[in-house]
């Protein structure tokens, strides 16, 4: 509850078209009533969030939020600026504002500076990594393709730019079975993700022969630091301790496609972020979860709880994503002051050679227009 008393109800204040005040931006975050959070959080933060609103208002900037942002952070996004990395690039590419900030890690900028060559694309940290793509880059791409000569490159969306160049298409957690069921022949080279290949392997066994880092080869491959710390005993003990039955028809327990074989076995339902979040919503239309624990990073727990606020969401919130969590408030802060003061912008800019660009826009394309 606000300090004050009862919070006035603020419809929308954040996104509005009136001019936001301090005031505005406490209330609207006191009404959201988050499980997470605290009186303290807001009293602390609103101040910031206050300044970011208004200066993103001013420059018409677009902040594109990933769903494992924390929440205050994931908050400063419009609905329409939220989602997964691909998706809020191809959003920003239909916009015409000129700074796009995104709220993630930098090989999502770079997806994001891709598709919007002439835009400003800036992020809060470059030093945030990713053990996917960290571990991953053009070199391994062509040792893979010398080792299987003719056969298909297709790169997981979560990889740097000069790792897409090398590649034939790129695939997102949500359409990978797909891209690969319309590629050429009966073996396709999948990278960098290892657990993620095994579970494609699996998905795609009788269709394609899915060759990988690893699997009989010597190739450097990547797995995901967060997904890989679930394993199939924590998901056992999750069921018992949570109480959520195998078969259950309200409670379910949820696996993104990066978690190891094992584990999106024992999985009532599993796939990308986007389809967890579809489930969870299709669930809750119909009265049809009551509770839920999601295997993956534990800020997508915290933002699921504040959209599905009558389900029981259950969390690991030891199992962050140590880069995701360099993306604050005060460094987002930092951006916009310097948009606003004509300060120079190379700290944040994500930028990248124009061969690369060219390079890298054709796999991208070639798996949208596989997806139609």
């Amino acid at each position: 509850m606000h300090p004050t008393g009862k919070s006035p109800p603020v419809e929308n204040a954040l996104n509005g078209s009136k001019e936001l005040t301090f005031e505005d931006v406490k209330n609207e975050l006191y009404n959201r009533h988050h499980p997470s959070l605290t009186s303290l959080d807001i009293e602390v933060h609103a101040k910031t969030i206050h300044k970011i609103r208004t200066l993103k208002k001013k420059h018409d900037v677009v902040m594109l939020g990933h769903n494992y942002m924390e929440p205050l952070v994931f908050g400063l996004s419009e609905k329409e600026e939220q989602g997964d990395s691909l998706g809020l690039s191809m959003f920003a590419a239909k916009t015409e504002a000129p700074y796009l900030i995104f709220n993630g890690v930098p090989f999502m900028a770079e997806t994001a500076k891709i598709l919007s060559p002439d835009k400003t694309v800036l992020v809060a940290d470059k030093t945030a990594g990713c053990s996917l793509a960290d571990n991953f880059g053009a070199e391994d791409v062509r040792k893979l393709k010398e080792l299987y000569p003719g056969a298909p490159v297709m790169i997981y969306v979560n990889s740097y730019a000069d790792a897409k160049a090398e590649s034939d298409i790129c695939c997102t957690s949500a359409n990978a079975a797909h891209i690969a069921k319309t590629m050429p022949g009966d073996t396709i080279i999948f990278v960098p993700d290892i657990f993620f290949a095994q579970n494609l392997e699996e998905e795609l066994k009788g269709e394609k022969n899915v060759v990988y880092p690893g699997k009989d080869n010597t190739a450097r491959g990547a797995v995901c630091e967060v997904h890989e710390r679930f394993t199939l005993s924590d998901l056992l003990a999750i069921r018992e301790s949570f109480e959520i039955p195998k078969g259950h028809s309200k409670r379910k327990l949820y696996a993104h496609w990066e978690c190891r074989p094992n584990v999106l076995k024992e999985a009532d339902f599993y796939g990308s972020t986007s389809q967890i979040m579809k489930d969870i919503a299709a669930r809750v239309a119909d009265d049809q979860l009551e509770r839920a624990f999601v295997a993956s990073e534990c800020e997508l727990t915290s933002n699921l709880a504040q959209e599905f606020p009558k389900v029981e969401f259950w969390t690991a919130c030891s199992v962050r994503c140590s880069h995701m969590a360099k993306v604050r408030l005060d460094k987002i802060a930092n951006i916009l002051e310097a948009i606003d003061s004509g300060e120079d912008l190379n700290e944040y800019e994500v930028t990248l050679d124009p061969e690369v660009i060219n390079k890298a826009r054709l796999p991208i394309e070639r798996m949208l227009e596989a997806s139609v």
